[in-house]
This record gives C-alpha cells, structure tokens and sequence, in this order.
C-alpha cells in the first residue's frame, strides 16, 4: 500500500508538535571527576569558590616595590632602593616593602606587604644589597590582583555549558574536582535498504556503501550523545519491526536513515504505523521533504532520507535540535551568520532551501559560493564551510542578495581555488604544504574564471580552448584586466573505451555509430569545448549540419562532471566510449587512443596576489619539487614556463 505526502509542516511547526507529544530532556544528572566531563554539558551553573588569582601575584621576575618610590627614574638617573629579602613561588613572603626599600620576587610569586608594583628585572641592576632601577612603573604594573580574573561568589559556568579542555581548566583552577553534568541520550543508529553494505564487504553493481549509518553515529557522538550503530537492515517489514522494537527497547531515542518517502518501497511509516503513532511525514524543506518522526513506546523515532545529503541536513538541524536538548543544551535552529549569496537562486515559495556553500571574505563581508549538489552526493559537507538557507515565502533570491548560513567548520580558508575539476591539483596542494589554507571547488572552467573574475575566487584552474586561434587560455583571460594567467601543466586528452576494444573503436567518429553509445562532459568544462570543437570538424569533413550531426550521438546529452565519471561509465558499461584525462582511463583499465594535450593553466586575481597562500601556491608550481610531483604521474607533464606569471592585455 502507498502513502502520499498529504501534508507537509515547516522546521518550527514540526519541533512543536514533537515537543507537545514527547518530552524532550536529559535523562538525569551524574557526578564526575573533572577528567571524565570532557564533552558532557553542565547540570548545574557553577560560581566561583575562590578568587583567581587567589592572591596578588608578581607577573615578571623582578623586584616589588612601591611604585612612587619609582618616579623619575630614567637610563641617566637611576634610583637606588635597598634590597630586604626576596619571595619564592610557592612560599609566602616573611618580608614587607617600606620606603626606599624592594623585594626580589619570581613570576608567580606573592607580592609582599606594602609593595604595589613589580619593576622587571631587565630595567635593573643588582649591586651587592642594592637595586638600580632605570625605569619608573605605575602602581599594580606587572602585578595580578587577587580576584582580577574571576572573583568569588561570580557565575563562572552556566549550566547547559557543554564542558571543552579550557572549560575543565577553570573549573580544575577553582578547586573544584568534580562536576555535576547531565546524563546523554543514548541513541541507536539504523541503516535501512536492500543496496545499502556495510563497509568491508565486496561491491556489487546497483550496491552502495553506509555512508549514513556511519557518518550519523559520529556526528552524534559530536554533539555528546551515545550513539551506537546497529547495521544495515533490509527492506523488509517484519524486519525492521523487530529490529525497531528491540532498539525503543534500549535506546532513548532511534535514528533511522532510508525508507522514509513515499514510494512502494518506503516501509518506515508502515512500520512505526503499526509499533506506534507517526507525528510527522514530510517537511517544507528541500533538500529533505521526506522526513519521518514518530513516537513508539514514549521514545522519539527519528526517520531520515536515504540520500546522504538529505539525511545530512535534517541532522544538522532538526536531529541536532533534538539532541542538544537531550543533552541539557539550549539549541537553536537560526543561522550562525549572514552572507552575500554569489549566484542567482530559485526555490519553491513554500520550501526552505538548504544550499551547501564555500565563504569567501571580500572587502570585509561575506561571499557564499554555492556547491552544485546532487541529493545523492557524500561530498558536499566535507568541501561546504556552511549550509546557506533560504526561507519561505522566498521564490528567487537574486546574487548579492543576504542569506542565514548555518557554519559548518571553525574558520573559512585563506585562499579558494575555483574552476576546473584535476586529479593532479589536490596533489600539488597537499604536497605544498597548503591544504589547511586552500578550498577547492570544483564548477568547470569558464564558470570558475567567471568567479575569479568577479572577485569571488582567487584562482581559477582552466583548459579553456578557442577554436579561432587554436590555443588555450590566454584569450580568455584576457578579456578581464584584473586577471593574470600563471602558467601550468599540460595533460594528454583520450578517447577511452573497454580493455580490448570490443567496438573496435578507431576515432571520435564512432559516436556517430548505432551500436556506440556516447559519454559527454559537462556543459561550461575545458574538455566539453574541446569535444563540441572536434565534432563541428566531423561534421564539416563529412558535410552534414553541426545540430544534425549531434542529434545522431547516441548519449551526446549523457553529460558527467568530471574525467573520471567518464571511465567510470564506460568501465561499468553505462558508455562505450568518451573524452577523458589518460591517468582516468588508466584508473579504470581501459583502453584508449590519445587525442591532444591540452594545457591547464590558473586565471588568478591581482588582488589575490599580495596573499601568502596565492604566492606559495605559485613559488611551489615553479619549483623543481612542484615539477617531478607533475611528471611522476601518467599522462602528465609540466610546461617550461610552469609557475611563471604572464601578464595579458585587456
């Protein structure tokens, strides 16, 4: 039986009515030694029990004195005060500072009766039982008052806190060696599908591996909670239902991920259906619409999307919502900061939309560079800095616009590279030295250099052909003053097809065969240009139209990001052939005739110049390293001038 979509509720309307059924709150409260909170979140607010520092302390080594004794002291003008004693660190002190008298003190150690300043111990000199000091000093110069970080009696920690290294510090140094924290939730993590494996186990065609299963448990245990993962179950009904009821059994709450839509094949609403009540089916999001929350024996059943980025997005909001909650915190759904949107959006009025983006900093604001994003796709959220959301009631949201944008990582890269997709550039990045520095993303190569070209990026990677001249680059970097172009590597361009050549395969030409079937690359890509350039020569040799030729190519709309999603293709049988990097083909074992080398080159921008980043990226492309980590791999070589900037023309 098939269940529609009947009604859809927003983030809020759908917390609210989870909150109205089930109560959402720590499990209780347990008493732990300072070194076993880490991560666990404060029960209680915790005040200080002493002050800190606990008594005036001496922040140099030197010499308490009183600071009026001081004035007028100078290089030429020394003053000369009698040394009575000193003071250890650790010790107090058994001697008082009077007029005209000083104290050798330690970093660290009490300040003597009487004294209000330390001067330290490189504007003096030490004669015998007497001090020359060469420099004057303000009273309470160089010395900590006792309670002049933290005071007694004052709210130190609130309880909700979640409890990191430095918080576990202060609480250490107020003399506290146990804590009162909240007791977490503990969560059971189940995988659902008939082509979902586990880890480890062989692959076959139509399977995936649990990226859900795996990527959800950890973050989970991220928040605080503790989650354990129960495996894969397939879709069958009476499975589920007594996986589903052992876990409500033993957990406080049950994440599932996978058979929650609405289709034949969907059985989790069947299941909690049956077991218990579902709350909700189908919120106004996207990605993420068919998401389940249901209740079975007073526990929260939580049902994600299969799709890993839906299931992604729905953890990062409405399950972290949840959690954090369960965990004594006090969470919140409002974005973490605004952005200026880099591209024009369009949505559906009544959905928010969660857009996974790169930031950028430009002119002291905040760029937010969309990642094209597929909901099956499992990279977005280690390449996004932050989900952008756009709210309802919002159909288009045009470029420059403000977005909320939900952070996902504790800062935002020094340098982002954008534009063409290489196997090679990630290398040379991380061979560099700069992989903390740089974010890649990858958008094809015209679309990049527009970016860059806008002050959005700082480089943009391309193989960019014009057909008039029959050279790659420079024409198009030229168009843009504030652009220059530093020179690359060349990488050989073939055409690909199975190992032994089962079609016979002898040239592009083939695609124009029946029994081919073609694979293409992405429209706005270096390589696309290129193949569109070969087929308009096929098409003149043989005196057809160039659209009348195209429409002849079976799969010439088969269109794929990157080079190895074409061997990729062709080696799982989808393709018999298509244009790729040779180092793709070889990764996939096939067969291939070589085509051109083309040459991938970096538009940068003058601005970006001037950051530390941007020139060692260009000093380690010019280097004798940068050029054997080019040559080693096939298919590859690097350009004389690699490395060297070029100046163009507008």
């Amino acid at each position: 039986m098939r269940k529609l979509f009947h009604k859809l509720v927003p983030l809020e309307k759908a917390l609210e009515v989870i909150e109205s059924r089930v109560r959402i709150e720590p499990k209780g409260i347990e008493t732990l030694p300072l070194l076993e909170a880490l991560g666990r979140v404060l029960a209680e607010d915790v005040y200080a029990i002493i002050d800190y520092p606990p008594f005036d302390r001496s922040e140099v080594d030197g010499y308490a004195v009183r600071a009026e004794d001081t004035y007028g002291a100078d290089e030429l003008r020394p003053i000369v005060l009698e040394i009575v004693g000193s003071v250890d660190v650790g010790k107090e002190p058994s001697v008082e500072v009077y007029s005209g008298k000083a104290v050798e003190v330690a970093t660290g150690s009490v300040l003597p009766r009487g004294a209000n300043a330390v001067v330290m111990e490189e504007y003096t000199v030490k004669r015998e039982s007497k001090v020359l000091i060469y420099r004057a000093v303000s009273p309470l110069e160089n010395v900590a008052v006792a309670g002049s970080d933290i005071s007694k009696g004052e709210l130190v920690l609130m309880r909700g806190t979640r409890l990191g290294p430095f918080e576990i510090g202060i609480l250490a140094a107020l003399g506290y060696n146990r804590v009162n924290v909240y007791i977490p939730p503990r969560i059971a993590v189940i995988s659902t599908g008939n082509e979902v494996v586990a880890p480890g186990k062989d692959l076959r065609l139509g399977q995936i591996y649990d990226f859900n299963g795996y990527a959800i448990t950890a973050y989970l245990r991220s928040l605080g909670a503790r989650a354990e993962y129960l495996g894969v179950v397939p879709d069958d009904e009476e499975v589920l239902r007594d996986v589903l009821t052992y876990a409500v059994s033993q957990y406080d709450i049950v994440v599932t991920s996978g058979g929650t839509s609405a289709g034949l094949g969907d059985i989790l609403y069947r299941v909690v259906e049956r077991l218990g009540e579902v709350l909700v089916h189908g919120l106004e999001v996207k990605p993420g619409k068919p998401t389940l929350v249901g209740v079975v024996e007073n526990k929260l059943v939580i049902g994600l999307p299969g799709f890993p980025f839906s299931a992604s997005v729905i953890s990062i909001t409405l399950l972290k919502y949840i959690v954090e909650k369960a965990c004594g915190m006090q969470p919140s759904l409002h974005p973490s900061i605004s952005a200026r949107i880099a591209q024009r959006l369009r949505k559906e009025v009544g959905k928010v939309l969660f857009v996974p983006v790169v930031l950028s900093i430009r002119s002291n604001d905040v760029l937010a560079i969309p990642i094209p994003i597929r909901s099956g796709d499992i990279t977005p959220l280690i390449r996004a800095d932050g989900i952008a959301i756009v709210e309802r009631g919002k159909e288009i949201v045009d470029e420059g616009q403000r977005v909320g944008v939900l952070i996902l990582r504790p800062s935002i890269a020094d340098t982002l590279i954008i534009g063409s997709h290489d196997m090679l550039l990630t290398k040379l990045i991380a061979s560099a030295g700069l992989a903390q520095d740089v974010r890649v993303l990858t958008v094809g190569s015209y679309i990049g250099l527009q970016y860059v070209a806008r002050g959005y990026g700082d480089i943009a990677p391309i193989h960019l052909l014009d057909p008039e001249t029959n050279t790659y680059n420079t024409t198009f970097v030229a168009k843009y003053r504030d652009l220059v172009l530093v020179a690359g590597y060349r990488r050989r361009i073939v055409l690909a097809f199975k190992r032994g050549n089962p079609k016979k395969i002898k040239s592009l030409r083939d695609a124009l065969r029946d029994d081919v079937r073609f694979v293409n690359r992405n429209k706005g890509s270096g390589t696309r240009i290129l193949i569109d350039i070969l087929f308009k020569e096929i098409a003149k040799e043989i005196g057809v139209d160039y659209n009348d030729l195209v429409k002849k190519i079976n799969g010439y709309t088969y269109e794929v990001n990157t080079h190895t999603a074409v061997a990729a293709a062709i080696a799982q049988g989808r393709a018999d052939m298509g244009l790729c990097i040779e180092y793709a083909a070889r990764l996939y074992n096939l067969d291939y005739i070589p085509i051109a080398w083309e040459e991938y080159d970096f538009a940068v921008h003058r601005d970006s110049l001037s950051k530390p980043s941007v020139r060692r990226f260009i000093s380690y492309l010019g280097s004798d390293e940068g050029r054997r980590v080019v040559a080693s791999i096939p298919g590859y070589e690097p350009k004389k001038e690699m490395g060297s900037i070029i100046e163009l023309s507008a």
